[in-house]
């Protein structure tokens, strides 16, 4: 079979892992909250696995990625995810919950930077920003199919069954990219050509990964924004399960009865919300593409301030309001500008390292923001159990400031050094 072009495969990807999340993730959150009751402890515990694996997988999945094959990395991390899903539908007990989390780590470590890497390799660093905007709206709307066949499966069979179907579906991903993914651009290091000796092998994995540590160490502008993304990569963790959370246990979501499907489960609320919250990044995403020259790293720096003020207040009126309609409102505004900012911190990332490490120097970043996640949230999950959720909201908001502050130090240096030039 003839193999596709990089970037239809790459949408067929994302397409498919969102609708996946769609499936799965809008009846996981209930399912932990409503019928195996876990307490916020307990949910900091399964993240604190995920985390600690990805501190140890994210290297050397990366170093897989830069020496053999991005392509296999893909390949490989999907299943794992399939296998992790497939387990949590089939035998939901903690323990399982433990398990699953750490085959969920694995996979996500060898997709990690792979899947950027493998992209930018394949059309080139000028060419890859609108693939990643593109790829985010068409994702979008696969999202919302996810959601809506959750809602409608929840109601009839119960939580379980989308999340089953959801991590069998990765199965099919996972077939599919082995047969039609491509792996063109990729250059494999001189001393891993086929017929390499271990030691070699080994010897070069050693020197790409001393390489990205190099490149980190002498670029300011990459520790910068390494730095931003350990920050919001707590800052969103911990979001997303106290609001949830906060949703479920305090807002008294309104029960809703449909001809047929009967009185539905709370995830038709967290449809709901995520299709608003769709909607809006398909909007935004597309004004983003079409105003944003996302070449000029002055700009960015501009609209990513911008961006994460507005999440700053989002937060804080989330965990004080006690307006359901409000709590919406601030919640989708927070949701929806961290998610037009992903892409715009992906490719600024991009554009600032070298080829031959790109997907090392990616793994190292998603180690720290693992070891991020690992030493504050069950610092935040504990606060929330311990003095409410809403403490735990505000205290998520605090992660922010340091993010506006880091950013906009960035952007005073920057116009001063337009000036002096």
């Amino acid at each position: 079979m003839q193999k596709w072009l990089a970037p239809h495969i790459y949408y067929i990807r994302d397409a498919m892992s969102a609708l996946n999340s769609g499936l799965i993730f809008n009846s996981l959150w209930v399912f932990y909250i409503d019928q195996l009751h876990l307490s916020l402890t307990q949910l900091s515990l399964i993240s604190i696995v995920i985390t600690l694996t990805v501190v140890l997988a994210e290297i050397p999945t990366g170093i897989v990625a830069d020496v053999f094959s991005r392509r296999l990395s893909v390949i490989i991390g999907g299943a794992f995810v399939g296998l992790c899903y497939t387990l949590i539908g089939l035998f939901p007990l903690f323990g399982i919950l433990l398990l699953a989390a750490f085959i969920e780590a694995v996979g996500d470590s060898f997709v990690s930077g792979a899947l950027q890497a493998w992209i930018t390799d394949e059309v080139g660093v000028d060419r890859v920003g609108p693939i990643f905007l593109r790829s985010t709206q068409i994702g979008t709307i696969a999202h919302w199919v996810g959601i809506g066949l959750s809602i409608v499966l929840a109601a009839l069979f119960g939580l379980r069954l989308p999340i089953l179907i959801g991590g069998l579906s990765w199965f099919g991903v996972t077939a599919f990219l082995i047969i039609a993914m491509p792996e063109r651009g990729f250059v494999r290091p001189a001393q891993t050509k086929p017929g390499a000796s271990l030691q070699a092998h080994l010897r070069e994995a050693v020197n790409t990964f001393a390489a990205g540590a190099r490149l980190l160490r002498a670029n300011r502008v990459l520790q910068l924004l390494f730095a931003v993304q350990v920050l919001l990569m707590v800052f969103f963790d911990s979001f997303y399960r106290l609001s949830r959370t906060h949703f479920v246990r305090s807002m008294s979501l309104p029960m809703i009865t449909v001809p047929l499907l009967g009185t539905l489960k709370d995830n038709v609320w967290f449809g709901g919300f995520e299709a608003a919250q769709g909607m809006l990044v398909l909007i935004g995403a597309e004004g983003v593409r079409r105003k944003i020259d996302l070449n000029k790293q002055q700009l960015l720096l501009r609209v990513l301030l911008a961006f994460y003020g507005v999440v700053f207040v989002g937060v804080v009126v989330f965990a004080i309001t006690g307006q359901f309609v409000v709590a919406v409102i601030a919640w989708l505004l927070a949701n929806v500008l961290h998610q037009l900012a992903e892409p715009i911190i992906s490719t600024w990332i991009n554009q600032n390292i070298p080829a031959d490490v790109r997907a090392t120097v990616l793994s190292i970043s998603s180690q720290a923001n693992m070891l991020g996640v690992t030493g504050v949230n069950p610092i935040i999950s504990g606060v929330g159990d311990r003095f409410g959720l809403r403490s735990g909201l505000l205290l998520t908001g605090v992660l922010l400031l340091p993010v506006l502050g880091l950013l906009g130090s960035r952007t005073k240096r920057n116009s001063k050094s337009k000036v002096q030039n």
